[in-house]
């Protein structure tokens, strides 16, 4: 089910996510695999924000990037843990 403004919710989010990683023979529900996740999305908005500060690119451009990113990082917390 979407959110009220049709966007996705925490858990479809985190469901897109641990799926792209089960493709892969991992899954974000390990601790050390949602780690490294984190920390690449976070890198990744580090990436936005230097290309928002080099005018790469405007600054509606990188909050619409910068949510993904977010949700990069929160998506572990969505996922059941098995460990």
């Amino acid at each position: 089910m979407m959110a009220g403004d049709g966007t996705p919710t925490d858990h479809q989010v985190a469901a897109w996510w641990e799926g792209v990683f089960l493709k892969m023979g991992r899954t974000l529900s390990d601790e050390s695999t949602a780690e490294v996740h984190r920390i690449t999305a976070a890198a990744f908005g580090k990436l936005i924000d230097g290309a928002r500060a080099s005018g790469v690119i405007n600054e509606l451009q990188a909050n619409y990037l910068s949510g993904f990113a977010v949700e990069a990082i929160r998506a572990p917390d969505f996922v059941p843990r098995t460990n």
